[in-house]
């Protein structure tokens, strides 16, 4: 975690002139993205948002790197992280530029299969998708944890099995910012464990879910299916508290 430290240290010098605004504080991330580069658009109106120059085999982020999927302009580490199994802690600071007082978060994994380079997707929702709210629309510290996201009951993912965390901060104007962090799956006992310092929920940012809902006929429910989103997250949250206590 020192390195990483380190990263989002260095992170912050550039953020005045940033164009992506997400950080992975836990358990790690690929690489800083937090920058732009290139003619800006204004200037360029033929930029495709990735500028490719073949004179130097260099690339060019205009809009900033973090906007370009799966994950942000970043490419496969090679020095994974561990990460429990059955699933575990992810920790996010989202307020790393102005225009996030409200956010939509997903956060997905890809699996790389025996044989191949990366994943060939990243189609699997491991939380549903939730809004964060921030304390204004100018840059903010903090972060929020979720500590202990599982994996999706439809996947038997053993130890040794690379997978890709992926979190999308979808903006309040619709685009979305990538970020990930290569992990490889292990037992519990062999992960860096989670703390109040590196697990923690900052009491300036709020939480709401993002639902659907029919034609109201009755203002009695008749019966109750499962478990709803909101339970689900609201477990999520209280778990951090009873947790890290």
């Amino acid at each position: 975690m020192y390195g990483l430290k380190k990263t989002i240290a260095a992170a912050v010098a550039v953020c005045s002139v940033a164009s992506a605004h997400t950080v992975i504080t836990y358990p790690g991330w690929r690489g800083n993205n937090l920058h732009a580069n290139g003619t800006a658009p204004e200037q360029d109106p033929n930029t495709l948002g990735i500028n490719y120059f073949a004179n130097n085999d260099s690339y060019a982020f205009p809009y900033g790197m973090q906007w370009m999927y799966p994950c942000g302009g970043m490419p496969m580490t090679s020095n994974r992280t561990k990460w429990p199994v059955g699933g575990g802690a992810v920790s996010v600071q989202p307020g790393w530029f102005p225009g996030h007082s409200k956010a939509f978060f997903y956060i997905n994994i890809g699996i790389q299969e025996e044989g191949m380079q990366a994943p060939p997707n990243y189609s699997h929702p491991v939380v549903p998708v939730f809004q964060i709210t921030g304390p204004s629309n100018t840059q903010y510290p903090g972060q929020f944890c979720l500590p202990q996201v599982r994996m999706p009951a439809n996947l038997s993912l053993t130890e040794g099995t690379n997978i890709t965390i992926q979190v999308v901060e979808a903006a309040q104007h619709g685009a979305a910012l990538y970020s990930c962090v290569d992990v490889t799956l292990t037992k519990p006992e062999d992960v860096e464990q989670v703390t109040p310092q590196n697990c923690y929920n900052s009491t300036d940012l709020g939480f709401d879910l993002v639902f659907s809902t029919g034609a109201l006929t009755s203002g009695a429910i008749s019966s109750i299916s499962g478990p709803s989103p909101l339970i689900f997250f609201v477990g999520l949250v209280l778990s951090t508290i009873l947790t890290l206590r």
